[in-house]
């Protein structure tokens, strides 16, 4: 009776093991009949599409080091990359190895970067206009290159982004390499490489403008010397500070605006004085330039001011002729590399000039900087005792 009972028991649990065997085959099979189809490539067939590929280009750049895909970049008259798929042979784009849901947040770092590097005119076209991007794709980096954007100036630089991995590690999904040290591009890094003048603004500070001029010249990755009056320095204190801590230079146009070569020695000196005095209680620092009132000195001024006199080239009276368009033209005819450009700080349409001018200047390969930063960028030692019209 008992081997009955047993033989039953065995035969149940044949029948049921059969039942789920079927089952699990059937579903595993239906399975697979929905899953898409990867075609088979040997690494033999995409090495050959890229030896296929190679025969009518010439790479700048090509690297099999990444995981996922080989790299080429060329350059006929555009960059372009092209990224092969070790698995498939197919062609990859840059959606195809960026993270599906971090999109935005890639885009939201390279425009940060475009921030960084590029006068607002180049960076808000790039976010808000029409354009071709080609990503080009290295083992630590991208550098992104921007074709067809309409910007307000034809710029005569080609524009382009790099960015380092570091900077989008948690967006990207293929294997890559991370630099220990690494330096985004700045806007404020000038080369010597490139054409410079330098802007200087002066019987400032002005409380009416002030602030309007410093957001200019931060929207075009510009900077200036302002020369102030110790006694309009005294009224806006807090311009003072915030021109200092924009990365902008002060430098003095006495205390109370006076021709150095009609006064005394004692007169000049104490007004010079006064007006670093009143700079370093606001700052913490010291002036090193002055530019005398008028444009006038005399010889015994360039043997008894302990500070080079800072004067100009080119000049478009903007305080005779209260006409933007005007100014701007006169200076763009007149403007040369290592230039000394005045201005003046309070007259509403010098600074609407402004507005026009400094993308004007950096479409034309010229970066706008402060005095000290055009001797260190034109290699040149500033001293007392002389007085410089530009750093040609």
């Amino acid at each position: 009776m008992k081997y009955k009972v047993f033989k039953v028991v065995f035969g149940v649990l044949i029948i049921i093991l059969f039942v789920i065997a079927t089952f699990f085959l059937v579903k595993g099979l239906t399975l697979d009949e929905d899953k898409p189809s990867v075609p088979s490539v040997s690494s033999v067939d995409v090495q050959e599409k890229i030896r296929k590929l190679k025969e009518n280009l010439t790479p700048l750049y090509e690297s099999d080091k990444i995981e996922e895909f080989y790299s080429l970049i060329v350059k006929d008259e555009e960059y372009k990359s092209y990224l092969i798929d070790k698995k498939t042979g197919e062609e990859l784009d840059i959606k195809d190895i960026i993270k599906k849901d971090k999109w935005e947040e890639f885009i939201k770092k390279e425009e940060e970067l475009l921030d960084l590097k590029y006068p607002s005119f180049i960076a808000d076209t790039i976010k808000n206009g029409k354009g071709r991007k080609v990503y080009t794709v290295y083992n630590n980096k991208m550098i992104v290159y921007y074709y067809d954007y309409e910007y307000a100036y034809d710029v005569e630089e080609e524009i382009s982004l790099v960015i380092n991995y570091q900077e989008v590690h948690d967006y990207l999904d293929f294997t890559h390499e991370l630099d220990s040290e690494y330096q985004n591009e700045d806007g404020y890094n000038y080369s010597k490489d490139k054409k410079v003048v330098a802007l200087t603004l002066d019987d400032g500070p002005s409380s009416a403008y002030n602030s309007q001029i410093l957001d200019i010249l931060a929207k075009n990755k510009a900077h200036a010397t302002f020369f102030m009056v110790g006694t309009m320095m005294n009224s806006c204190q807090k311009c003072v500070l915030n021109t200092y801590e924009s990365g902008n230079e002060v430098g003095s146009h006495t205390y109370n605006h006076i021709n150095i070569s009609k006064n005394s020695t004692d007169v000049v000196l104490n007004s010079i004085k006064k007006t670093d005095d009143l700079f370093y209680n606001i700052t913490g620092s010291h002036i090193k330039y002055v530019r005398p009132p008028y444009g006038a000195y005399d010889r015994e001024n360039l043997s008894t001011v302990s500070y080079p006199l800072i004067l100009w080239n080119i000049d478009p009276e903007d305080w005779r002729y209260h006409d933007s368009e005007r100014i701007v033209n006169h200076i763009i005819e007149h403007v040369d590399d290592g230039s000394i450009i005045l201005m003046h700080e309070i007259y509403k349409t010098s600074v609407e000039a402004l507005e026009e001018l400094l993308p004007r200047l950096y479409s034309m390969g010229y970066q706008v900087v402060s005095i000290s930063e055009l001797a260190y960028l034109q290699d040149r030692v500033i001293e007392s005792g002389h007085a410089y019209i530009s750093l040609h």
